[in-house]
């Protein structure tokens, strides 16, 4: 057996553990749903409220904001369920054994990235297919490149996910910061409306992280709203984001391990 392929059944091993838990509460995905589309709703009829020249129409505002709830979506199970996961771990005792596996602790930590973000793509699906069915969002034909879109965002979200993971195994708790840190990237990154509308000496901040980018180039692919750019510079941007910054992601959080086991506090919480 490969190093690659140990790696890789490892990492299905963890998602296959995150389905389980996550199916255990029957209900939970249920009331997930009913939050989106609630949101959905809501929005919806706000939508119609919105007379602005940016977007020419409630419709298109109304696909505007249903992909910004999309990307919220996955922002939040990539930056906040991560922290969270880590602190239950923690709280039942359970870390040890990804600290002493073969596997390590940076991989496996990393791993359990990909089932909320699987999971975000399906809530994703779903949602876009409730605005298009219950009120007639047009969606674009090129909405299957989303896909591969969403994640291409995901790898530049991962190492945001993996700082927040290292300051929780050192601070032991993350939670109220990463609350803080999502609502600023809704403000500045166009989640809910244009960065346009922001004062001037703020708007440069959503050309710093990759989820302004994200955001255009899915919400091209899905509802054809225009990019401020193009797709080939979201695209590298996002990339960039991934690329640059996943090494010292890991490392951070690879320091972060060493120095709670160092200390003696690693399995503190």
């Amino acid at each position: 057996m490969t190093l690659a392929t140990s790696y890789w059944d490892a990492t299905l091993a963890i998602v296959r553990r995150d389905v389980a838990a996550f199916l255990s509460y029957r209900l939970r995905f249920i009331s997930q749903m009913l939050s989106t589309f609630f949101s959905v709703v809501l929005f919806y009829y706000i939508s119609r409220l919105v007379k602005v020249s940016t977007f020419g129409s409630s419709d298109n505002y109304f696909a505007y904001v249903v992909v910004g709830l999309v990307i919220m979506s996955s922002l939040v199970s990539t930056l906040s369920m991560l922290p969270a996961r880590i602190r239950q771990e923690l709280v039942a005792g359970t870390l040890e054994r990804l600290l002493l596996s073969p596997f390590g602790a940076v991989a496996a930590i990393g791993a359990m990235i990909l089932f909320p973000f699987l999971l975000a793509i399906v809530n994703g699906v779903i949602t876009i297919s409730f605005a298009a069915l219950v009120f007639g969002m047009p969606i674009r034909a090129t909405a299957p490149l989303a896909l591969p879109a969403a994640a291409l965002g995901a790898f530049a979200f991962a190492p945001f996910a993996l700082f927040t993971a290292a300051v929780v195994v050192v601070a032991k708790q993350a939670q109220s910061g990463v609350g803080f840190l999502i609502t600023g990237i809704s403000l500045i990154g166009g989640f809910f409306f244009p960065v346009e509308l922001l004062p001037h000496w703020i708007q440069w901040a959503s050309e710093v992280q990759p989820f302004s980018p994200a955001l255009e180039l899915l919400r091209y692919l899905l509802a054809g709203t225009p990019v401020s750019t193009s797709v080939s510079v979201a695209l590298l941007k996002m990339a960039l984001f991934g690329g640059v910054l996943l090494i010292p992601a890991a490392w951070s959080l690879a320091l972060a391990i060493r120095l709670g086991q160092r200390r003696g506090t690693i399995m503190e919480y």
